[in-house]
């Protein structure tokens, strides 16, 4: 499996993805200190109560992108072999055909975990260092909230490695990049959509059960390739 990994991490290059990584950080910091700066400009309103929303206006920005971002991937590596017609030369290694698209999901489930937990730790550091000069939320930060925080970075880039391989459910059914994409798109605005502090994946319980759906979701994406002819 881990040979299979690094031939597709050689073969598809991943590691260009970086810059856009660093990118999408950027522009999630400018995002969240524009939002204080334009509620200040606009009416003086402290739209950050609290370090609990902002973090979770944090993770859920996060998440969703990496999550989008993944899709992209995804795309490429299973639903392009398709469209390209190279999966029947794929096809025609000696290894299983669940095992050569198992170790595809496994490298974009383990990339998006990296990136989710990673980039929040990141954004999350920009955004301390700039709310010591913006002063943007007017409470005393401690360490009981910084672990709970990380504690729930974790969290949420488990439940994005498995939530980012159910689109491939709906990619699959026509072999459509648009459709992952687009899939990936709607899911995480239902999950990860922060309303004043609430969103479906705030708690602990949720995260993990969509990592779950995302496991089964790949399972029954896959389930049978072994026997269906590759047009």
């Amino acid at each position: 499996m881990l040979k299979l990994m690094k031939l597709e991490l050689k073969k598809y290059k991943i590691g260009r993805y970086f810059p856009g990584i660093l990118i999408a950080n950027a522009v999630i910091l400018l995002l969240i200190s524009g939002i204080h700066v334009a509620e200040q400009v606009d009416g003086g309103i402290d739209v950050f109560q609290d370090y609990k929303m902002a973090f979770g206006v944090i993770i859920g920005f996060v998440k969703i992108t990496f999550v989008i971002f993944a899709s992209v991937i995804l795309a490429k590596l299973v639903i392009g072999e398709y469209n390209a017609k190279t999966v029947n030369i794929l096809f025609t290694y000696p290894v299983r055909r669940k095992k050569i698209m198992a170790a595809k999901l496994l490298l974009v489930s383990l990339w998006t975990f990296a990136t989710v937990f990673l980039s929040g730790l990141f954004v999350t550091g920009g955004f301390l260092l700039a709310d010591a000069s913006l002063n943007m939320v007017h409470e005393t930060l401690t360490a009981p909230m910084i672990v709970d925080h990380v504690l729930r970075m974790l969290l949420n880039a488990v439940s994005a490695a498995g939530l980012c391989l159910i689109p491939l459910l709906f990619g699959m059914m026509k072999k459509s990049v648009p459709a992952t994409i687009v899939s990936a798109v709607i899911l995480v605005t239902i999950t990860d959509s922060n309303n004043m502090g609430f969103a479906l994946s705030a708690g602990y319980i949720l995260p993990l059960v969509f990592a779950a759906v995302g496991v089964l979701a790949a399972f029954w994406s896959i389930r049978k390739i072994e026997t269906s002819d590759v047009l």
